[in-house]
Order: structure tokens, then sequence, then C-alpha cells
């Protein structure tokens, strides 16, 4: 696989298999096994836009959305993640910058939140977020909790 993302476009259901094998293989560093009915359970009914990163021959690559809360004024990021093998390149960066973007494009919400862990929180941070709470293990042994905002500027 190349060096460079190729396109990002809109979850469909058929891609459900190759979101649940990104997954896969960021088991166990970055997901607890456990968690895998969870993240099927959320691509089957999603609460919000639901992106897929695809490589330049259209093989899912990453996945990642997003949900705007009741209160319209905070933004969720739900399970974004890359397949293993392309951490470290870019991809991720590409990934989340369209998911703040369209969280923008969709208009409202001024304060985005995620969840994450001490593996992807520096990430996060070059990102704009900050650590807010941290519960050791919290998604399991090793796999800390780390809540992260990114505040609107001003």
């Amino acid at each position: 696989m190349g060096d460079a993302p190729g396109a990002i476009r809109p979850y469909r259901p058929g891609d459900r298999e190759a979101c649940l094998a990104v997954f896969d293989s960021n088991v166990p560093t970055y997901f607890g096994v456990h968690e895998r009915p969870e993240f099927g359970a959320f691509l089957d009914d999603l609460p919000g836009p639901y992106l897929v990163l695809e490589d330049t021959r259209g093989r899912v690559g990453g996945c990642g959305g997003w949900a705007i809360r009741d209160d319209g004024v905070t933004a969720d990021l739900c399970w974004g993640m890359l397949r293993h093998d392309l951490h470290g390149r870019g991809w991720g960066r590409a990934l989340a910058e369209a998911r703040i973007g369209g969280i923008d494009a969709q208009g409202g919400a001024a304060r985005i939140e995620l969840q994450t862990s001490q593996h992807t929180r520096g990430f996060y941070e070059h990102l704009g977020f900050e650590a807010r709470t941290l519960e050791p293990d919290g998604f399991g042994p090793g796999i800390d909790r780390i809540v992260m905002v990114r505040e609107p500027p001003g």
C-alpha cells in the first residue's frame, strides 16, 4: 500500500466487515477484544456521520465518525481507527481532519470531545485537544480511558 491515503467517503453497510477487520488489527494495544461487539453494534446503528478512509485501490484502511449531542454544542468523535500497519503515515491526521471538518460544516457544535487511550493521547494533543480526565484501565487492562476536549478558539 502506498504512503498516501486515497478517498475518504461515507460509510456503507457493505463496509462493516472491513471496519471490523481494522478494529481487529488494533487488538490488544488500542482496543480490548471485549469491545468488538460494541463496535459492531455501533456500526449497525450509527448515531451520526461515519467515514471510511480507502487506499488508492479502494480497500478500507480506516474509519471514524462523529455525533452531535442533544445540547447541539458538543460533538463526540466516535470510533476512529486506522489499520495497524498504517499508523504513523499521516493517514490518521487526514481522517481526523475530515471528521473535524465535517463537524464544522454541519455547524452548531463548538466543542469536540473524545475518549481515547494513552496510546493516542499525543496524536490528539497535536490536533488541539486537551486531556481532561484519565481513568487507569478504563477501557480494559493496560488501556487507560482519557477524555479529551477541543474548545473553540478564544
